[in-house]
């Protein structure tokens, strides 16, 4: 047992090559033996955390995405293996502070409606201008369901309803810090852009390929000077293609680095080149591009105090989750 002094976790195995050891010893044919000692091996335990525990499926279930980026990277072997490691350790240190917070969650009967959730849900498929089934497609590319990602969107919602009962709560942002902030910075209070966007989507279903030789088949109207509006109607698989792929008004910030990166030096009238993304292969327009008006120093006071809060918030929530592994009982068990 670890003393309650330290709270310190030092590191954890490689549990996926131990799965794969145990697995090998079993002889050809014994498929029971081979399923039992699967089934014990995926369901060990590795760490305590007071009265929970975190098992190697659960390990192996958080760090997948992760792992499998490593992978793919092609690094030398050995330095891969030290990323898949390190990877592993960050994630199980993760579960351990989700434990602990989770167990702080259910002593103070913090909880979150299922309308919270939604609203969260549409605002994450409406910045990432995905559909339903975008979303779910995506999600099945990390072995995820819509039921899995509603708990983890829950998980989220109630450990920061926490991090507000403990932290947030103790924080007193004043008007002279606000202003402060704002006079520091008038280039990001001044008028901002406005992007009123049309996406034409091609998706790979029929195959990459195909979906390459279509989408450039439509970059060579947009070259000859066709229609966006009307190519998008007659061609893009998107959900907004009868409306001639018009997505609507964004701020830059609001959009995903890959389209920000893209629309970047462009102007009214112009297109992105082709983007790879998970939703296919696409094109943006930018139907429009206006700057709005600047804000006052009352107009931008709540932004500017979401971000002193969470400066300050993100600092005190390490120190408060120090102090929580400190007087918890935490076991790795190797």
């Amino acid at each position: 047992m670890q003393p309650k002094k330290s709270g310190r976790v030092i590191g954890a195995l490689c549990y996926g090559a131990v799965l794969t050891v145990a697995v090998n010893l079993v002889l050809p044919g014994d498929t029971s033996r081979a399923r039992a000692q699967d089934r014990a091996l995926v369901n060990r335990i590795v760490a305590e955390v007071n009265e929970d525990i975190i098992t190697l499926y659960e390990l192996n279930q958080a760090a997948a995405p992760y792992l499998r980026r490593v992978r793919a990277m092609g690094r030398p072997l050995s330095e891969e293996r030290q990323m898949l490691y390190d990877v592993r350790e960050k994630m199980l240190n993760q579960l351990i502070d989700h434990k602990l917070t989770d167990q702080e969650v259910r002593r103070y009967n913090i909880s979150v409606s299922e309308e919270a959730i939604d609203n969260a849900m549409e605002g994450i498929k409406k910045r990432s201008l995905m559909t339903d089934q975008q979303l779910r497609d995506s999600l099945g590319k990390e072995d995820m369901t819509i039921d899995d990602y509603r708990q983890q969107i829950k998980n989220q919602i109630l450990r920061s309803r926490l991090v507000n009962r403990q932290v947030k709560s103790k924080i007193v942002i004043t008007d002279e810090d606000i202003r402060a902030v704002y006079e520091q910075n008038p280039s990001d209070y001044g008028g901002q852009k406005l992007y009123r966007l049309r996406q034409i989507v091609v998706s790979p279903s029929s195959g990459e390929a195909q979906a390459r030789q279509k989408m450039e088949m439509i970059q060579a109207k947009l070259d000859a000077g066709e229609d966006f509006a009307a190519l998008a109607q007659e061609y893009s698989d998107g959900p907004m293609a009868q409306d001639g792929g018009l997505l609507g008004e964004f701020k830059i910030e609001d959009l995903a680095a890959q389209i920000r990166d893209a629309l970047q030096g462009l102007k009214t009238g112009d297109y992105s080149p082709i983007l790879k993304t998970d939703r296919g292969l696409q094109i943006f327009y930018i139907d429009d591009l206006k700057i709005a008006a600047g804000k006052s120093l009352k107009e931008a006071k709540p932004e500017i105090e979401g971000q002193l809060y969470d400066q300050i918030v993100n600092r005190k929530f390490k120190n408060w989750l120090s102090e929580l592994r400190e007087r918890s009982h935490i076991k790795i068990i190797r």
